[in-house]
């Protein structure tokens, strides 16, 4: 049997040894077929694998090198010495880099845990007391695997247990290799992207024997084209996971070839390519050649400064919400957020900055990437005075990894603490949400001829009332998104509630009510209000309570302004600092009218939230859209595309208002259902002390541009 298995094997052998010696290895074909093979494999990989970037971190780290450029930072952040800062790891390099500044502080985070290996394997060859820069140089620079195996052979004992057993199997593999050939991003370079150099035709060899000449890639621009074509391929399924960007980072920008152009005309057409960027020489050129391009931590003018401040870090294997709640209060004066945030849901950003805020002073300066130039799809973000600082600093970022850069400062006061569950006295039986859905479904039926708005609410919500936010909650699937762009709470808020109905929105801000001077729930509907009021005497204090007014008004009343007065000390030009629609402005005949209504009704600094049923397509003209439109019109809900549109551009234009739509789909019944999430803030500024004021004051002109729009 052995000698069957042998002889098998050696057939095999000289099979595999024949077919070799008849393959033209010169041959662009044969480069060509295997690299279309190797794709394929790829391909087959990253489908049978659910989280590719898992599978890579549970192996190894993804990036050898930070893909942010720290010139840049330094110039956003100033730091100084008294900071104390937080940063996401990545690869470490660009936190030596601020270490050079010397901070007080510096804390990282990585869910990876080589990541943070590889941080700590840099920062204990910088504490060892005999490192010389040569060494350093020689480690980094030149991937000497001699030198690396003798520093790590001194200073191995100071490695955390877990650390010194990784590299223990790996180290003198990765130097020996070189270091820019490590790490999954290492991986595609060595491997995918020569091979897509040579199929698009594009000479590195030869570039960087002209010095990586301007002059040399104008003349062969088509390459950037045909290099663009092959990224749209090729990224989003293959290459993406090995960059470290998961699928919900993939927008459909991705999918252009455009997009793809735009970022490699960036790099390759800067004619200080040659003299200055080091992140991609140093894939080409399997590490840096000399001292003239490469990062700050590596040139010997700044290794006594960063020696000196190796001590300032501390590190840990978590995420940042946990880091941040583990920290004391008012800690970080400075915070780096990378990328992350694209990969997260709207609820968990929102959850991950009430731990910043908490540990972060008032006025803490924010800074975080993005794929995407606009944060619009997280209604979260509308608590933040942001500044996009992409138009000033993208063309001078080397590496262009980002096409978004922004950020904040922390507001003083609190964002909103939105609690998602219902209070006790909301919830109901089974039986008793059958019996509400019954009377829903089967309203259109049932109910007569009844013309009056006020009439017809009342008698749709009527026979739904107790068990209305029960069963309500799986369809209204918006209103926690408004909710978190509901604004920083300061003391003395002052909201209204429009459509609010049985108050179930006042439910999520259960925690931060005792920060309201007043709140205004204003419905048409009595029987709604009733069960509202009861349902808040169950659940708030009696000195909230007072806070909590329940109006039955129109909005659209031509006395609102003077009616809602009263219950801000008869002060009309008060205003409210936030007004809420939630899923009420279609259902508003006067939908229009209502908008300016509110508008005019908004105080000096104050916002306009809205949740509501969207169109399925932007200009909501297909099939799916007349289903859904015919379907809500049974109930009096009108869903129209132009609604959107009507928000942005003729109520809050942008010149005076800052406007985001969020729009997104959920299950309900196994059917998606489209819904849109709008805020319309008035212009704010956030001060580096943490306070906020408006960026202009116009009420008066405001109201009275409101009542012009009304009277036509």
């Amino acid at each position: 049997m052995a000698a069957m298995l042998t002889d098998a094997l050696s057939t095999v052998k000289d099979f595999g040894l024949s077919v070799a010696t008849a393959v033209d290895v010169e041959s662009p074909i044969t480069w060509a077929i295997v690299g279309l093979v190797a794709i394929l494999v790829l391909r087959k990989l990253h489908q049978m694998s659910a989280n590719m970037i898992d599978t890579i971190c549970n192996r190894t780290y993804i990036y050898n090198i930070c893909w942010e450029d720290p010139a840049v930072d330094l110039q956003i952040l100033n730091i100084k010495k008294d900071d104390v800062m937080f940063r996401i790891c990545s690869a470490g390099d660009i936190v030596l880099d601020y270490a050079i500044e010397g901070p007080a502080k510096i804390v990282i985070c990585d869910m990876n845990q080589h990541q943070l290996w590889l941080f700590e394997l840099k920062i204990r060859m910088l504490r060892d007391p005999n490192l010389t820069y040569d060494e350093w140089w020689s480690i980094w620079g030149s991937s000497d695997v001699t030198v690396a195996m003798k520093v790590w052979r001194r200073m191995r004992h100071t490695m955390s247990g877990g650390g010194r057993m990784w590299w223990d199997g790996r180290i003198e593999r990765v130097f020996r290799k070189g270091f820019a050939t490590s790490g999954s991003t290492g991986f595609a370079a060595q491997f995918i992207i020569p091979w897509l150099m040579y199929v698009v035709g594009f000479n590195i060899k030869e570039w960087a024997e002209t010095g990586f000449a301007h002059a040399y890639v104008t003349t062969n621009y088509h390459v950037i084209r045909r290099s663009a074509w092959w990224f749209r391929q090729l990224f989003p399924s293959v290459l993406a996971p090995f960059a470290g960007v998961p699928p919900n980072q993939i927008g459909p920008e991705f999918y252009t070839v455009e997009f793809y152009e735009s970022i490699l005309r960036e790099i390759f057409m800067d004619p200080e390519f040659g003299a200055h960027n080091y992140f991609y020489r140093f894939y080409y050129e399997k590490g840096y050649k000399d001292q003239s391009c490469c990062p700050r931590t590596l040139k010997p003018e700044c290794f006594k400064a960063l020696r000196a401040n190796a001590g300032c870090f501390e590190w840990h294997h978590a995420t940042v919400q946990e880091v941040m709640e583990q920290t004391k209060p008012n800690s970080f004066t400075k915070l780096i957020l990378l990328d992350h945030m694209d990969w997260m849901p709207n609820a968990m950003v929102h959850e991950e900055w009430i731990a910043l805020q908490r540990a972060s002073v008032p006025g803490a300066l924010c800074l975080w990437r993005s794929a995407f130039t606009k944060m619009d799809d997280k209604p979260f973000f509308n608590c933040l005075d942001i500044t996009d600082l992409s138009p000033k600093w993208y063309s001078k970022d080397r590496v262009k990894m980002y096409p978004g850069t922004f950020c904040a400062y922390m507001p003083k006061d609190p964002f909103p603490f939105v609690d998602p569950a219902l209070s006790p006295c909301q919830r109901a039986s089974a039986f008793r949400k059958i019996k509400t859905t019954t009377k829903m479904i089967l309203h259109p039926i049932t109910a007569g001829k009844i013309n009056a708005h006020g009439d017809k609410m009342s008698a749709f919500y009527a026979a739904q009332a107790k068990g209305y936010d029960a069963v309500r909650e799986n369809m209204l699937v918006g209103r926690s998104d408004m909710m978190s762009g509901f604004g920083p709470i300061k003391q003395g808020h002052t909201w209204l509630d429009v459509g609010g109905g049985t108050g179930r929105n006042l439910h999520y801000l259960r925690a931060q009510l005792d920060l309201f001077e007043r709140i205004v729930v204003l419905d048409i509907c009595p029987e709604l209000l009733q069960i509202g009021q009861e349902n808040a005497k169950r659940t708030f204090t009696p000195v909230q309570c007072e806070k909590i007014s329940w109006v039955t008004l129109d909005i659209n009343d031509k006395n609102v302004r003077s009616e809602l007065a009263k219950y801000l000390k008869n002060d009309l030009n008060r205003g409210f600092d936030t007004i809420s629609f939630s899923y009420s402005l279609s259902m508003i005949p006067k939908w229009e009218e209502a908008l300016f209504s509110a508008k005019g009704l908004m105080s000096e600094d104050g916002r306009v939230i809205i949740s509501d049923f969207d169109s399925y397509t932007e200009q909501g003209d297909s099939i799916k859209d007349f289903l859904i439109r015919s379907w809500y019109a049974q109930d009096g809900v009108r869903i129209e595309a132009k609604s959107r549109k009507f928000i942005a551009e003729q109520v809050f234009p942008d010149d005076k208002f800052t406007v985001t739509l969020a729009r997104f789909q959920r299950k309900l019944a196994k059917v998606s259902i489209p819904h849109y999430v709008a805020c319309c803030r008035k212009g704010t500024i956030t001060t580096p002390e943490g306070q906020r004021r408006p960026s202009y004051n116009d009420l008066t002109k405001a109201a009275t541009e409101t009542e012009k729009k009304k009277s036509k």
